[in-house]
């Protein structure tokens, strides 16, 4: 039987481009929608305009974090975990804030 040979590189790939800017925008929208949300349980559902406008500034970053994040992915021989990792998160902030504004919308 042969020895299965591992094979380990020591040869480090940079980040992509995109995502050192994708993660400080994916950033910036989590803290944008952890804002939003923790005004609007301190004011128990009856916030003003700045909690509208702090969720509409994370819809906002989201989106760019997750165009950067794609594009970032489109680039050759890099390290991607910063943007996998700005993808999940503007995704599933993308997911969140659908799902909660079709509930103020239809409920």
């Amino acid at each position: 039987m042969r020895k299965k040979q591992h094979r380990i590189s020591y040869i480090r790939k940079p980040f992509a481009r995109k995502s050192l800017i994708s993660f400080p925008f994916s950033m910036a929208a989590l803290i944008c929608g952890l804002v939003s949300l923790g005004i609007s349980a301190h004011m128990q559902g009856q916030g003003e305009v700045n909690v509208a406008a702090w969720g509409l500034s994370s819809i906002i970053f989201a989106v760019i974090s997750l165009c950067y994040s794609v594009t970032a992915l489109l680039e050759k021989e890099m390290n991607y975990l910063l943007a996998k990792i700005s993808l999940g998160i503007s995704g599933g902030l993308l997911v969140f804030w659908t799902c909660l504004v079709l509930v103020g919308l239809i409920g």
